[in-house]
């Protein structure tokens, strides 16, 4: 997380964000090199969408994952033979899949989407302060699309 504060810093730093409230600054035509930051901007926010997306298909595979160990387990403990040794241990084995996907599950997949919507939350908080509603001069968009370059997200 700590990545994305320094690149939403350094965003604002391009965009000539000052350390004062957004009210107090001046909201007129965006400039070219604002331009710029809002079109990086806006190519960050689509890579974040996507890794989000992504991110939420891994949660909901794993879910999937953890609701079919859960009905394997539910339907050997129904059947289990008590004196079925074998079984008995092929049962745990399934328990001890279940506890690792459900501590991966909340130890990793969900925070690291949690991060990826906060992260993108606070960019496109960013872009709608600087970047939204805000006039751009066609001639200044097209300066602004020549030679762009983005730092890398």
């Amino acid at each position: 997380m700590t990545g994305s504060i320094t690149r939403m810093a350094v965003m604002a730093a391009v965009l000539g964000i000052a350390a004062v409230p957004a009210m107090a600054q001046s909201k007129g035509a965006l400039t070219v090199e604002e331009i710029r930051g809002c079109i990086c901007m806006d190519l960050e926010l689509a890579a974040k969408r996507t890794e989000i997306e992504t991110r939420r298909a891994m949660l909901d595979e794993r879910g999937a994952q953890l609701a079919a160990l859960s009905a394997q387990i539910v339907e050997r403990r129904r059947t289990l033979d008590p004196q079925d040794l074998t079984g008995q241990e092929i049962l745990k084995g399934l328990i001890n899949q279940e506890n690792a996907l459900r501590d991966l599950i909340q130890s990793d997949t969900r925070p690291a989407l949690n991060q990826a919507v906060s992260e993108y939350n606070a960019l496109a908080a960013l872009y709608t302060t600087e970047c939204a509603n805000r006039p751009r001069y066609k001639v200044d968009v097209d300066q602004a699309n020549k030679d762009l370059v983005c730092p890398l997200p």
